[in-house]
């Protein structure tokens, strides 16, 4: 069985109060072994590095956790056989055209995203592509139908596909990825300072395949 996980930073609005970037990232997997240290990675990090009044935070994420606790996600996620994929957008270069379309925008990002994790990927196993549940019923089904749509250019025969859209309270994955998609956000958001801002790649970077940052540039 192989999973991805896919998680963003930032956002895709295009007002002055819009985030410079916008981050999409993924992780795959491709065995149930790994996969099983990756959802325990929250779990053990709450119960050996939170004081007890914090142990039952709902949910821990990148924004609002210390170094130690980024560190601590990063240095494990580092240890486990996956591979990592980010692209990172800066916004002012976003076709017009796009930007008028968000909907549009997300899926054709989510395209280009999968494309080296799908061409990996045996059309005899079981695929699970998991994201956050952000967005409406009509939004969810016009993505799957998108995806579905991209392996048919993909492969000959189809994988069994299941997409799931999951609160990141309740599926600790979910939570890995945004430690993982918020180590690339700090990084571009961060580059006026130079020096420090890859520090939270680094740590991941023996994973990473693909960190594609010229994106929409001519």
């Amino acid at each position: 069985m192989t999973y991805i996980y896919i998680d963003e930073s930032g956002d895709l609005g295009f007002s002055k109060q819009s985030s410079l970037y916008f981050v999409i990232s993924c992780i795959k997997i491709d065995d149930d072994k790994s996969h099983i240290k990756l959802s325990r990675i929250p779990k053990r990090i709450r119960q050996r590095r939170l004081s007890k009044k914090h142990q039952k935070t709902p949910e821990l994420k990148f924004t609002n956790s210390s170094k130690l606790i980024r560190e601590q996600f990063l240095n494990r996620i580092n240890k486990i056989d996956l591979e990592i994929y980010s692209l990172i957008i800066k916004k002012e270069y976003t076709q017009e055209r796009l930007k008028d379309n968000l909907p549009v925008l997300y899926n054709y990002l989510i395209k280009i995203l999968l494309e080296k994790p799908l061409r990996k990927i045996s059309n005899k196993k079981i695929l699970n592509i998991c994201l956050d549940k952000c967005m409406s019923k009509k939004q969810c089904e016009n993505f799957e139908n998108y995806v579905k749509t991209e392996f048919l250019s993909t492969f000959n025969e189809i994988p069994q596909l299941n997409i799931i859209h999951e609160s990141s309270q309740n599926n600790p994955c979910l939570q890995v990825i945004d430690f993982i998609c918020g180590s690339f956000g700090y990084k571009y958001n961060t580059l006026r300072l130079k020096e420090g801002c890859e520090y939270y790649t680094d740590l991941i970077k023996d994973r990473i395949v693909l960190e594609k940052n010229d994106f929409f540039r001519k």
